[in-house]
């Protein structure tokens, strides 16, 4: 199970000194509902890691992810807000907490399902970094239903990208094609944008940027409030990625954001979406990119135009959803 948090290469400048605040292997941390014996860390960041554990009732794995309490972030509070919703409204395709938990002037922690390997691990596996287009366009498809399944509970996620979904089941990496299924993690930068009475939120204005340059909306990078259609837009460039390895702009570093916006403005012309697109469907995606390209903010997205345009291309070249994925050819 892999979870994208900010990375820390080089701990002394950036001020990351966390390593005497986070748990050592096999010691025991209690929640609310159990306890558990802390693992093998899979990542680490800024403001905390994610571990793997193991509750010590049943000896049942699954995912910790902490936050250290003096960390100026609060993505941990907002994944907890999201987690709760998605428990309320039994969304499916998104992660819902098991416990939580504080040790006292050292980190809090949410205890979640053990998932399976993010897209982004999963591509790099592969030459130039790029799956079939049979796999990508299928990933891409399954990828919609988690996106939608936030967005109906009120959530934009803010940072959609491949490494941001998992597979949902360890144990479905290597079984039928067919029931395969992603979950969408990360919700540290979710922002609710509909009020207590289920409208539309007025869109806020000059608004600090939010998520990963190389999948950012323009929306984003231009200050503006985001929506469901941003990480529509987010999922679009992600799709193209996954079936041709880069983007235009994936050799521009995170604070380059004027020159990776520009770039976008420039593949949404004629030209530019051609040099985009060189290895993808290009009558069904462009028809995708002219239908985000005319969303507003207040617009409500259509999944099932975007859905049917991607099925499209895969009939259109011979692709079964009951292929093998890449990563299980013989």
């Amino acid at each position: 199970m892999s979870f994208d948090l900010e990375s820390c290469e080089n701990s002394e400048s950036s001020g990351c000194s966390i390593e005497d605040k986070l748990p050592s292997r096999n010691c025991l941390i209690r929640g609310k509902d159990g306890v558990y014996a802390v693992g093998k860390k899979v990542a680490q960041g800024r403001f905390g890691a994610v571990y793997e554990v193991l509750r010590r009732s049943d000896g049942k794995p699954f995912a910790c992810k902490l936050e250290i309490c003096e960390a100026h972030s609060h993505g941990l509070d907002q994944d907890y807000s999201v987690m709760n919703k998605v428990a309320k409204r039994g969304a499916e395709n998104l992660v819902r907490m098991i416990d939580r938990g504080k040790i006292e002037e050292h980190f809090k922690f949410i205890i979640m399902p053990l998932l399976g390997e993010n897209l982004m691990n999963l591509r790099y596996l592969f030459e130039d970094g790029r799956f079939s287009l049979s796999t990508g366009l299928r990933l891409a498809l399954l990828a919609i239903q988690p996106i939608q399944a936030l967005h109906q509970i009120g959530y934009v996620h803010r940072d959609i990208k491949a490494s941001n979904f998992c597979i949902s089941d360890p144990h479905m990496l290597n079984q039928d094609p067919e029931s395969l299924k992603l979950a969408l993690i990360d919700y540290g930068v979710c922002r609710s944008f509909k009020d207590k009475s289920g409208e539309l939120k007025t869109p806020r204005t000059d608004i600090k940027f939010r998520g990963t340059n190389r999948y950012a909306s323009l929306a984003a990078h231009y200050g503006e409030e985001q929506s469901p259609k941003d990480d529509m837009e987010s999922w679009f460039y992600m799709m193209i990625e996954l079936i041709s390895g880069n983007l235009p702009w994936s050799f521009m570093h995170r604070e380059q954001n004027k020159e990776v916006a520009a770039m976008k403005e420039a593949c949404r012309t004629t030209d530019g979406s051609l040099i985009m697109m060189k290895f993808c469907p290009r009558i069904e995606f462009h028809r995708i990119q002219a239908y985000l390209m005319g969303l507003k903010y207040q617009n409500t997205v259509d999944y099932t135009f975007i859905s049917e345009m991607v099925q499209l291309a895969m009939r259109n070249n011979g692709i079964r959803m009951s292929e093998k994925f890449d990563w299980q050819e013989d």
